[in-house]
């Protein structure tokens, strides 16, 4: 368990906290759909949100995003990134307490969990280099009894990288501690 001090991502973000810092998964108020969108209110007006940063603690570039909700079933996992060029070899990496996967521009989490849902939105061409893209959202509703969370509180550590096309390959992350709100 991640206690006070500096907290670091198996990347590079490192930021400070105070050992009693912890974050709260807001509980949802109504029913999400897993469609990508991140449109229902809870995601705008209850979540847990935070922008990923890169290791001199500014928003990382190409901007990411993550927002966290749950309910008596599953916690709710949205990811933002921005991306001129989505390739299929493009993921987030997630801890989440005992668990850790991939979740990729195509949906796709790896290793394959037992009980996790997702679904992605793309506005962009996956896989073509020739036109401008603009980013793709995934949304993740993860087993509740999978992830260890409830009372106690557990690691959470997101990461992206990206390679825009002038072929620098960027960074982000953010790491904290959570649990769930009542």
């Amino acid at each position: 368990m991640i206690r006070g001090g500096l907290v670091c991502t198996m990347l590079f973000a490192c930021r400070s906290h105070p050992a009693e810092h912890r974050d709260l998964i807001p509980t949802t108020t109504a029913a999400i759909k897993l469609d990508g969108e991140l449109d229902e209110p809870d995601w705008s007006g209850r979540t847990l949100r935070h922008v990923l940063v890169a290791d001199d603690h500014k928003p990382a570039r190409p901007y990411s995003e993550a927002f966290l909700l749950h309910d008596d079933r599953y916690v709710y996992l949205g990811l933002y990134a921005a991306d001129e060029d989505i390739r299929t070899g493009e993921y987030f990496d997630v801890r989440l307490g005992g668990l850790a996967f991939h979740a990729d521009a195509t949906g796709v989490v790896t290793p394959n969990l037992v009980g996790i849902r997702t679904s992605i939105d793309r506005d962009g061409t996956l896989d073509d280099p020739s036109n401008d893209d603009e980013e793709w959202v995934l949304e993740l509703a993860i087993p509740l009894a999978a992830t260890g969370l409830g009372a106690n509180e557990k690691a959470l550590m997101i990461s992206r990288c990206d390679t825009p096309k002038d072929r620098i390959r960027r960074c982000g992350a953010w790491t904290t501690e959570v649990s769930l709100a009542p």
